[in-house]
């Protein structure tokens, strides 16, 4: 028996409620909403089973030079990934995101100034660092953003955004920070000893890299339709997202020299933004309060204390929470009770929390949990509705 698909529109996509957006706006401000925000992740069977009820007809719009068939197709499985996440309970705040592969994620913008950009067979790209010679790196000019492997974010926003009519979203693609792609141009090694023998060559290339981030950005604003949600947080909504995975092998000290001058230009510049990192990065969050623009710090929580990240947030920063993984088992939780545990026993009631991934299978221990420890039913939102999952 063939079952008909009923046809989704972006305009039915695109619709929320006063509770959501109330919930989206408060976490971007850093104010708590009385509960720990969600995201509820669906499973893949609930977006097979999207994908088996309805179907998307796109605009017929003129496509950029290089575009491939995996344009579309990265389109559509955003559609119906959006549409899965819009189906279930929670704070979802729905945004279309880029592609990676299109740009080699956040290593795509390495080339910008000189590095090769490498796919490799798990799909993750790799930047061969510079040639170590002080002489060579402040030779370094950014090339133009359109030489980039970058810059087929802009390409595939202006189209994605053409073929659905301008009606949805747009997550941030994936970017690192200044102190970032320095790692990527130098590599780890030479970044981490030059910061103490070549100071000053390392800040030169930092205001290079800096300027070319916010041009890149602005970029990707204006292909946006002029607003977008950042990617590290999917409870919140409003401005854009950094990666800064250096922060947890650098000092306090290092951190705030070589990096957090450069992340309140970039605020200066374009406003407030979240950001994202792995490991610890407790010990960075004084100085992330100090910088008036950053709004949201997402990471793992098991690498750093909860308890302490909350302390030093004062309850006016947003932390986006997940479940540690790919690490060494010491790092990693027992299971995800003990995770959810932890967080509903340690987050104090007016600390902004969001947990960034909690599985749609977990829905019910969640709520199981946050009775048990924290009283009350632990509500979820309801579905943002458009989107039947069950029989028609």
């Amino acid at each position: 028996m063939t079952t008909t698909k009923h046809q989704l529109t972006c305009a039915e996509l695109s619709v929320a409620d006063d509770a959501h957006e109330r919930v989206w706006d408060a976490l971007w401000r850093g104010e708590s909403i009385g509960r720990i925000a969600a995201f509820v992740t669906p499973s893949d069977a609930t977006i097979q089973s999207v994908r088996e009820r309805y179907t998307f007809e796109l605009a017929d719009v003129e496509t950029p030079e290089g575009y491939t068939e995996a344009w579309r197709q990265g389109l559509l499985d955003g559609l119906y990934y959006m549409a899965a996440c819009r189906s279930l309970p929670g704070d979802y705040c729905p945004a279309l995101a880029v592609p990676r592969g299109l740009h080699g994620q956040s290593q795509g913008f390495a080339d910008l100034f000189g590095a090769r950009v490498e796919l490799q067979p798990d799909g993750n790209f790799f930047p061969y660092p510079l040639p170590d010679d002080p002489a060579v790196i402040d030779d370094i000019e950014a090339r133009s953003l359109e030489s980039s492997l970058y810059w087929n974010a802009v390409e595939w926003l202006r189209y994605a955004r053409a073929a659905t009519g301008g009606l949805l979203p747009f997550r941030n693609p994936v970017m690192t920070g200044p102190l970032d792609t320095a790692n990527y141009l130098l590599g780890s090694t030479t970044l981490l000893e030059w910061v103490y023998t070549e100071p000053e060559t390392v800040q030169r290339l930092l205001a290079k890299i800096t300027d070319a981030i916010i041009r890149m950005l602005r970029e990707l604003q204006v292909a946006a339709g002029g607003f977008r949600h950042n990617i590290n947080s999917n409870c919140s909504r409003g401005g854009f997202g950094l990666c800064s995975e250096v922060r947890a092998i650098v000092s306090t000290e290092i951190y705030q020299q070589f990096e957090a001058p450069y992340l309140v230009q970039i605020g200066e510049q374009l406003g407030p933004f979240a950001v994202h990192s792995c490991g610890s990065w407790e010990r960075t969050l004084p100085s992330v309060r100090a910088n008036k623009y950053i709004r949201v710090m997402n990471g793992p929580i098991k690498e750093n204390d909860l308890q302490t990240l909350c302390e030093l947030s004062a309850g006016d920063l947003l932390l986006s929470v997940y479940h540690s993984q790919d690490v060494h088992e010491e790092y990693l939780w027992h299971d995800m009770e003990c995770f959810y545990r932890h967080v509903l026993t340690v987050t104090p009631e007016e600390q902004p929390l969001e947990i960034n991934d909690l599985p749609e299978a977990d829905v019910e221990l969640w709520l199981k949990l946050h009775r048990e420890i924290r009283g009350g039913n632990g509500s979820l939102l309801a579905p943002l509705g458009g989107i039947v999952i069950g029989k028609q």
